[in-house]
């Protein structure tokens, strides 16, 4: 019973870990095609990112820097403002300038 234990316990962190891997790919991703003003494509990496782990700060930053460069209503049920609030909940440092800049206070 122990091993049995051990077993579903090892194999749920290795899940876990691979999970947060993914994220951080998906973020990185998303990263790369900001870069290349390919917003919409960065918007969706970090969706997924978001998706595979709710907590991540910078993926919601991130998100909503996205957003807020896409043409009106790309994503109408959406909003940049709520995902920078999200990221700074989560403990993301964003400057007060950077939350009145994009009306999000």
């Amino acid at each position: 019973m122990k091993k049995i234990i051990l077993f579903a316990s090892l194999i749920l962190l290795m899940s876990a870990s691979l999970i947060a891997q993914n994220a951080a790919e998906w973020n990185k991703q998303g990263v790369a095609h900001s870069k290349k003003f390919e917003y919409k494509q960065a918007y969706e990496c970090f969706t997924k990112a978001i998706e595979l782990k709710a907590d991540f700060a910078e993926a919601y930053y991130n998100r909503a820097m996205a957003w807020f460069e896409l043409p009106a209503n790309t994503y109408p049920d959406k909003n940049g403002c709520d995902d920078l609030k999200k990221a700074r909940s989560l403990g993301f440092k964003i400057p007060e300038e950077k939350m009145k800049k994009f009306g999000c206070l």
